[in-house]
């Protein structure tokens, strides 16, 4: 006879019973989402407090400016041009004088030509590292004479158009403003070979939109940015950071042969350029 062997096989675990187990599993969600929030948290913050940094210390790279310009133009300058009508006083002296002393009169003039010279650079040096024409009539005469300036300097035409600017603006942004212009008129000089150059500046809703286009020989933008990433000073770069210290967007749009086109907006009121 075949006798019938039976194996019992023991039961599955019973499983915990989900009413149980979607409290404990909406408990560790929750947590997971409180310690992102609080990740998210702390790296906003690091952001905005090494923001509030590099701003503090762009303002006291411009004080200083501004304090090392006046300092060259109301002290060195003045110096210099005392010393210039002290020079040309001894010239009229002399060339009224018998011949035996007029021979005197060519090291003379040299002297006075250096002095004018130096006081030209002087005052050169101390309008690029801050003109007071900023800070004594405000931004729209400063790009006016900046625009006058640069293109004396390398023969492009400049034109300037400014529509709609507040009565009263944030001397940040008009320091800012001006610095974006300055470095871009100068890399317009070192690489466009533009001949003419157009700044916008105008002022929708609650921001500043600042436009710089010139009809250059134009670049691939990402090589651009991709020099400076390799430590290579560019214009470009420098300008995006500053933008973006002040909590505005920079955009550039060019292609080789194409010129080039600068646009940057920048918000006039925020809790975050105030600090």
């Amino acid at each position: 006879m075949t006798r019938e062997v039976r194996t019992r096989i023991p039961p599955p675990e019973s499983p915990l019973p989900a009413a149980a187990a979607e409290p404990a599993m909406r408990t560790q969600l929750q947590q997971l989402r409180e310690q992102q929030e609080k990740l998210f948290a702390q790296l906003h913050s690091g952001g905005e407090h090494f923001k509030r940094l590099a701003r503090s210390v762009w303002r006291v790279q411009e004080d200083e400016r501004r304090r090392l310009a006046r300092e060259l133009h109301d002290g060195v300058g003045q110096h210099l041009t005392a010393l210039r009508h002290r020079l040309e006083v001894l010239d009229r002296t002399d060339s009224s004088a018998d011949s035996g002393i007029r021979t005197a009169r060519a090291p003379m003039q040299e002297a006075l030509e250096l002095c004018n010279v130096a006081i030209e650079e002087i005052r050169a040096l101390s309008r690029m590292l801050r003109p007071q024409i900023l800070d004594d009539l405000g931004l729209e005469a400063a790009l006016g004479w900046l625009a006058r300036h640069s293109s004396e300097g390398f023969g492009c035409a400049i034109e300037i158009e400014v529509f709609d600017l507040p009565a009263t603006l944030d001397g940040d942004l008009s320091t800012l403003i001006f610095r974006v212009a300055q470095e871009a008129f100068a890399n317009v000089q070192k690489h466009a070979q533009a001949r003419s150059v157009l700044l916008r500046l105008s002022r929708r809703d609650d921001s500043l939109q600042l436009l710089i286009v010139d009809d250059g020989c134009g670049c691939d933008v990402d090589a651009a940015f991709a020099k400076s990433s390799a430590g290579h000073s560019t214009g470009l770069a420098s300008i995006r950071e500053r933008v973006r210290l002040f909590s505005g967007t920079f955009k550039v749009v060019s292609q080789p042969g194409g010129g080039l086109q600068i646009r940057v907006s920048l918000p006039l009121h925020s809790e975050e350029i105030e600090s």
